[in-house]
């Protein structure tokens, strides 16, 4: 019997937003007031590289990639220098980019989040990119969402990232359930599939974002639209 749910937070709750315009700006205005502007082809050759770094880091070491170690790929490629203090002042306003333009929730997520949370302990497992978790805790709380969450565990917080078990046996600590009693709802399935499995929980796959059919058969079920989950879960 379930007693808990988990929830990815991008491309599964909330729509997927990246902020690099936002970002390139930042760099841009920077790099100019420092008496070293770059072009923007440039920045964006340079944002793609450290996407590039980003992923392999994300993927291959299963830990954050924190805006320290981003601002250094993006200057090492560009060739660019900023003061250390020109530097760390960069960072907050690149990690608070979304706040410019913040993400919505994905559709029906406000609606059956709350009646979820008076059947079942929920707790959020997110990989945060480049946007730490205080400033998701923010979009959660401006949402109404927040409340409904027992176990919040974002990655530049563990210190890991999915499909890593530290992260979901530590959202299970959390929630004080066990795996058997728990299910993963997630959009990625090398990610959030893969990692709840990993730990022996359900894995329930979200097809209305980021649209992985490839990730069904990993999957104990599959949903593409928040109307449809409480209807799965009652086959689970």
């Amino acid at each position: 019997m379930l007693r808990a749910l988990t929830f990815d937070f991008w491309g599964t709750l909330y729509q997927s937003v990246s902020g690099r315009e936002e970002r390139l700006d930042l760099l841009e205005q920077a790099l100019r007031k420092s008496g070293c502007p770059r072009k923007r082809e440039q920045l964006e050759a340079a944002y793609e590289h450290a996407w590039q770094t980003f992923e392999r880091i994300w993927r291959e070491e299963q830990r954050p990639f924190s805006v320290g170690e981003w601002l250094g790929e993006m200057l090492a490629f560009l060739e660019a220098e900023l003061p250390e203090e020109e530097r760390r002042g960069l960072y907050r306003p690149l990690e608070e980019a979304l706040r410019k333009d913040p993400p919505r929730p994905v559709p029906g997520v406000p609606e059956v989040i709350p009646r979820l949370a008076r059947r079942f302990r929920l707790g959020l497992i997110s990989d945060i990119g480049l946007t730490p978790g205080r400033v998701l805790r923010d979009f959660l709380r401006r949402d109404g969402l927040l409340p409904h969450f027992q176990a919040l565990t974002f990655s530049d917080e563990a210190g890991r990232t999915k499909p890593h078990p530290l992260v979901f046996r530590k959202t299970l600590e959390a929630l004080e359930v066990r795996p058997e009693e728990s299910a993963h709802v997630g959009d990625l399935p090398e990610t959030d599939i893969a990692g709840a499995r990993g730990v022996g929980m359900k894995a329930i796959l979200f097809l209305g974002v980021s649209r992985r059919e490839d990730g069904r058969g990993m999957a104990d079920a599959v949903f593409a639209d928040y109307a449809e989950l409480e209807g799965v879960l009652e086959g689970l």
